[in-house]
């Protein structure tokens, strides 16, 4: 037996195999439909023949000495199955086509054992008389397209020989595909590896991984299916093809390249990436007549980076830079994989290929379609199969081109089908040919999106992405109200800790204190109360004044509320009675009166039908909070379809709970309809934090609608059965962030169809919300989507031009239509980029920095940001901002804010020369300056910033500091039996390695999402009422054990002598 290594990519290949043995996408095939006589004895002792000839066809693979290596054996007998198919008398030849590829995908689909020689099969498959197909398989460890042309060649002239009782004419053997992996390992072993890699390294800098907007999610662990679209470049576009191609000193195969390059960057949104491309890698003229794995893949960088004037490249400039990366990859065929992914910043992942994820064949004179007349049989006709069955996937898309018999090609677009549908398939490969054509007969065009659009699919994306039309008059929600507090004056509109208010006195106490403010037309007033009937009456109170609110949060730091009063150009805060904390904001504060007067005022004048309804303020990449200024339009467009039938279909049976904090939009989407619909509002006094233990109350029950931000929804619902749901809610609707799919599972598993599931999506810069889809029982698998455009407004879905992408391509989401905000409150330049003029429809566009695309259906899905901006608990958050203030402390050098495990921001520091941070006054400083939701959980002080070859932050190189440091105290370990419990439940909810008694839960990590958890913990461990409260106010570990022996000693001093005895036993 002889022993040799294994090149380089068998070497790839057999570790593919290795992690997951039953994967055939490897596979080869070769197959022929014989019509005419076949003698099986000649054909298998041909194949035999062929196995004596060949070394690599008794190889077989295994470990010596810990390293795999290919072992030949001297012998190896390849078996020729032969199996009779079942055929209907009389099937049409359609029908024969089926039942071959039925019975060879059988064979071609199965995966081989590398261990075990000979690493080819032979299956003659019988379709009737004198009629069968050939179909050998091979794997690609022992074989590349120029083998299976020369074995298929060779196996016909050792049958003809077999059959005249004579040798075969064949060409002396010089070698052997082991001599060839010799003389590879000698290469590599010298200072060409290292010149290789120098050059490729320079070559390949810049490159992305390539990510394609998927169908489905990337699933654990792949299976490789594929599903394939099929085009055709008739004979005058491939001769025009061919035309241009001399024209600019090329081969069609760079052009049909560099059009592949267009179509994939188009729909993934990346300039710059890899597509790897087969060469023969036969470099000297004795492996000609060799078989074995010769070939390599020949990495072809894509660059469709802008022009120096920012301008969009057109076709033969990208044909031009792939004449350049083509022509310098053929002559360095030694491409060092291994080193170059980490050296590039690369991500690796057990089941996609590192450097490259897509590959482009152009099938060349060595095609198995091509056969010639030394291949003939006397009295037989030989075809290559139509359908050879097979259906494995090497990458997430592949484009196969050769040339069919009328002078043209046929490309094959081979598709991972856990990933991508038929349709994507099949739309792909019919746009290729459409672009192909585009750019062959115009090589000038910019290459951006809307390229790849003919007028009637412009018009079709334009349709799709228009929401229904709004009645030319919408009343404004005032004025809706207005007309519930005459309809239904005694009917209750807000609930408050078991008390209520009705639409008659509320209307009357906001007229009484619109008259105190006077008018205010235009301005803005900040509102400084807490969840209450005097915060609702203060709102109306101030758009009857025809001012609009701005909402100031008490538990934000002063610094930061003075700066929003300031650039909102607010004079007047409006507080509740006895508010001294007010005073320091340094506007006057008007107090509401702890008991109001009876009697009524006159109503001022009608708010300008251009009034600010209210002035919000979402974080600022520029390190200041950006506030979005929202006009009664804009609201009423929202509010006419939230309230209405096709909206939530509220009415004055519904209840409807006030969660959100009015600083963030989402409150508009829970007051506003209710008041406007007759509905009833439930104010919760503490906020939405203490959701779950208002729900555990009787009052909870009548609840019909909560809207909730995703990520607080999907802790409740991991909850199961601690969470009590109200017995009549019928409708919850999220937003804030992406569902997951196996939280709507679960939420589906529990209620089924009785709770209406609705997921809703929009920046506050298009009043709360623009898209909705109903999260029914396909949405539990697969990613839920953002829905379709709500009434009046307009989505449209845009390249870096903005210009429309096809559907299914990622693009930025751009909002046209009803519903746009005026804009950002004394910040014209922000506002003049955001807000545009929209080309389509005119009037203005507002540009989200979200990437999104149509999906199949019909509905927009999330990809991803154009920038740095998170989402963490539903919240808004621009790191910018956050680095920005901690570049401003004395110490602080650089920093960079990362958001870890999806639940908390961490800070990286790099200090001043000569400076020591301490993380505790870092966070000191940002707590005077930022809402507690935009400061850190974590620090970590570095040297420097980690940054990747292309001279990005590496966020893979950040180490994770753990628990706050910054907030470290004395460790004491937990004593007493409470203690010991509260610290086992932080640990596992925080995953934390220790919980001492001292320590903080917020500054170990936790938040209001894991607050409900340890509260449902805790219920579950002890069986006592443990609320949410009993979290938030005992906030160390110590404290709130604590509170738990406290209501463990309640609750037996409440116990009878005969129950407390019953207790002990």
């Amino acid at each position: 037996m002889t022993r040799y290594p294994l090149t380089v990519e068998q070497r790839r290949l057999w570790f593919l195999q290795q992690l997951n043995a039953a994967d055939a996408s490897y596979n080869m095939y070769i197959a022929w439909r014989w019509r005419g006589p076949l003698d099986p004895a000649a054909l298998s002792a041909a194949l035999n023949r062929l196995a004596a000839r060949h070394e690599v066809l008794r190889t077989r693979f295994d470990l010596v000495d810990d390293q795999p290596v290919q072992l030949v054996e001297p012998s190896v007998r390849i078996e020729l199955e032969q199996v009779d198919l079942a055929v209907p008398p009389g099937a049409p030849e359609q029908e024969l086509d089926r039942i071959a590829a039925a019975a060879a995908g059988e064979r071609v689909n199965t995966a081989f054992d590398l261990a075990t020689a000979p690493l080819l099969r032979a299956a003659l498959l019988r379709l009737g008389h004198q009629d069968q197909l050939v179909c050998l398989t091979l794997h690609h460890i022992v074989s590349d397209g120029w083998s299976a042309r020369l074995l298929w060649s060779e196996l016909l002239a050792c049958y003809r020989a077999e059959l005249a009782g004579r040798e075969p004419d064949l060409p002396e053997l010089k070698g052997t595909f082991g001599d060839y992996a010799l003389a590879e390992q000698e290469r590599l072993a010298g200072p060409h590896a290292e010149r290789e890699f120098a050059f490729w390294q320079q070559k390949l800098a810049g490159i992305e991984r390539l990510e394609l907007p998927t169908d489905r999610p990337r699933p654990r662990r792949p299976a490789h299916r594929a599903v394939f679209g099929t085009t055709r470049i008739e004979p005058d576009l491939y001769a025009a093809v061919e035309r241009f191609a001399r024209q600019e000193r090329c081969t069609p195969f760079m052009v049909l390249l560099a059009a592949y390059q267009v179509l994939l960057s188009r729909w993934s949104g990346q300039r710059e990436f890899a597509v790897g491309t087969p060469i023969a890698g036969r470099t000297e003229v004795e492996h000609e007549s060799l078989t074995g794995y010769f070939s390599r893949t020949a990495v072809i960088k894509a660059d469709l980076s802008a022009e120096p004037d920012g301008g969009e490249p057109d076709f033969r400039t990208v044909l031009r830079r792939v004449r350049s990366a083509a022509m310098a990859a053929f002559g360095h065929q030694d491409v060092p994989v291994e080193r170059l992914v980490p050296a590039l910043g690369l991500p690796r992942s057990a089941h996609r290929p590192p450097l490259y994820q897509t590959l482009f064949v152009l099938q060349s004179q060595n095609e198995l379609a091509n056969a010639t007349a030394e291949d003939a049989i006397s009295g037989v006709d030989l075809r290559p199969a139509a359908d050879a069955g097979y259906a494995q996937a090497k990458f997430d898309v592949l484009l196969d081109l050769w040339r069919h018999a009328e002078g043209g090609l046929t490309g094959s677009f081979c598709f991972d089908a856990e990933l991508f549908d038929r349709a994507t398939a099949e739309a792909t490969a019919q746009r290729y040919t459409q672009l192909l054509r585009r750019v062959v007969a115009d090589p000038l065009l910019p290459l951006h999106g809307s390229l790849l659009l003919d007028e009637a699919e412009r018009s079709a994306l334009l349709e799709l992405g228009a929401g229904a039309a709004l009645p030319a008059e919408l009343p404004t929600v005032l004025e809706r109200f207005a007309a519930q507090v005459a309809e239904r004056p005694d009917a209750v509109a807000l609930e408050c800790a078991g008390e209520t208010l009705g639409y008659a006195e509320l209307d009357r106490r906001a007229t009484l204190l619109a008259a105190r403010l006077g008018e205010l037309a235009g301005q803005v007033v900040g509102v400084r109360l807490a969840p209450s009937f005097d915060l609702v009456t203060a709102l109306l109170a101030l758009w009857k004044a025809g001012a609009g609110y701005l909402p100031l949060d008490a538990a934000h730091p002063v610094e930061r509320l003075r700066f929003l009063l300031a650039v909102g150009g607010a004079q007047l805060v409006l507080a509740a009675a006895g508010d001294s904390e007010a005073a320091a904001l340094g506007v006057p504060v008007l107090e509401l009166p702890a008991v109001w007067p009876a009697g009524t005022a006159d109503p001022l004048p009608a708010p300008a039908p251009g009034a600010p309804a209210y002035l919000l303020h979402t974080s600022g990449s520029t390190g200041q909070p950006k506030g979005v200024l929202v006009d009664h339009p804009a609201l009423a467009a929202r509010v006419a379809w939230m309230a209405g039938p096709d909206g939530y279909a509220l009415g004055e049976g519904d209840a409807v709970v006030q969660f959100a904090s009015i600083g963030f939009d989402t409150h508009a989407e829970e007051l506003w309809p209710a008041l406007a619909a007759g509905a009833r509002c439930v104010l919760l006094p503490d906020g939405g934090r203490l959701l779950p233990d208002f729900l555990r109350t009787p009052a909870a029950a009548a609840v019909t609608v909560l809207d909730l931000p995703t990520a607080y929804w999907s802790e409740l619902v991991a909850l199961g059965a601690e969470v009590a749901w109200p017995a009549a809610l019928r409708l919850v609707v999220l937003g804030g962030s992406e569902p997951a799919a196996g939280s709507v599972a679960a939420w589906r598993k529990r209620h089924g169809d009785s709770v209406r599931l609705v997921n809703t999506y929009g920046p506050t810069e298009a009043t709360v919300i623009v898209t909705s889809a109903e999260l029914d029982a396909g949405s539990a698998v697969g990613r839920p989507p953002l829905g379709r455009p709500l009434p009046g407004v307009r989505c449209y879905v845009l390249d870096g031009r903005q210009r429309l992408v096809p559907r299914g391509y990622e693009g930025e989401l751009a909002l046209g239509g009803a519903g746009l905000a005026a804009g950002y409150r004394g910040r014209p330049e922000l506002t003049a980029a955001a807000f545009l003029a929209d080309p389509f429809a005119g009037g203005r566009m507002y540009r989200t920095g979200d990437l999104v695309r149509w999906r199949a259906d019909g509905q927009l899905e999330f990809l991803g940001r154009t920038d740095d901006q998170v989402k963490l608990h539903g919240r808004r958050i621009e790191p910018g901002e956050i680095e920005a203030v901690l570049t401003h402390h004395p110490a602080v050098s650089r920093a960079a804010v990362v958001v870890r495990d999806a639940t908390r921001l961490v800070a990286y520091l790099v200090p001043r020369a000569g400076a020591v941070v301490d993380p505790a006054a870092v966070r000191a400083h940002l707590a005077d300056r930022l809402p507690a939701f935009m400061v850190p959980a974590g620090y970590a002080v570095l040297d420097t910033l980690p940054l990747t070859p292309n001279g990005k932050l590496d966020r893979a190189a950040l180490p994770d500091p753990g628990p706050d440091t910054a907030a470290a105290r004395e460790f004491r370990a937990p004593d007493s039996d409470a203690e010991v419990l509260v610290a086992e439940i932080w640990q596992e909810v925080l995953g934390v390695a220790r919980a001492g008694a001292l320590d903080d839960f917020f500054a170990l990590g936790g938040d209001s999402l894991l607050v409900t958890r340890v509260a449902a913990r805790l219920r579950a461990a002890v069986g006592l009422e443990i609320q949410v409260r009993d979290v938030f106010e005992q906030p160390t570990l110590a404290a709130l054990a604590a509170r738990i022996e406290d209501l463990l000693i309640a609750e037996i001093d409440g116990l009878t002598d005969q129950e407390a005895r019953q207790q002990l036993t």
